[in-house]
This record gives structure tokens, C-alpha cells and sequence, in this order.
């Protein structure tokens, strides 16, 4: 099973933190897999960081969404709300995903 987090970010404005990979047409929030040792908060924290460039601090979860993916690989993410505390943007993409 494949377990990450996912970040949910809103400004004042209430717009959306989210990212686009460069060759592709869909939007989504930051977010990747748990590694060895990792509680969801730190891979949500570590992912908006790697992808965004920003600092983010948890302010709650919200939700976790579950299912199965093509090949059957079942998947669950836990999203959570945000809160952007500093950082720039800059993207890190350590995935090699060309974000």
C-alpha cells in the first residue's frame, strides 16, 4: 500500500497553493509519499517544501482519501490544512518530475 499526505493552502485571497508538472495539463495540491520514519506531518511539511520552496506549518488535518490505483496498487492520503509560515518559491524536484 502507498501512503503520503497532500497540503491544502489558502491564502487571504482564498486561493489555492498548487503545482503543475511542466509537460502536463492538470493542477494539484503538493503532496508525495511517507518515507521510512516519517509521520504524515513531516512528509506533508517536507513535500510543500520540495515542490513549492515554501515553509509550511500543519494547522489540521482535513480528510484522507482512499483507493486503488491503475495495476491495483491501493493508495491512502491524508490531506491536511496549512498554513504558508515562509519560505520562496522555488521548486526542488528531487522526483525528477521536472515540476
Amino acid at each position: 500500500m502507498w501512503i503520503g499526505s497532500a497540503a491544502v493552502c489558502l491564502d487571504d485571497k482564498n486561493r489555492i497553493l498548487m503545482i503543475q508538472g511542466k509537460d502536463l495539463v492538470e493542477w494539484a495540491v503538493p503532496s508525495g509519499g511517507l518515507q521510512e520514519n516519517e509521520s504524515l506531518e513531516d512528509c506533508c511539511i517536507r513535500e510543500v517544501k520540495e515542490e513549492t520552496g515554501y515553509d509550511v506549518q500543519i494547522i489540521k488535518n482535513l480528510f484522507i482519501k482512499e483507493g486503488q490505483a491503475e495495476g491495483g496498487i491501493h493508495y491512502q492520503t491524508h490531506y491536511f490544512e496549512v498554513k504558508l509560515i515562509g519560505g520562496d518559491a522555488n521548486i526542488n524536484d528531487p522526483d525528477g518530475l521536472n515540476i
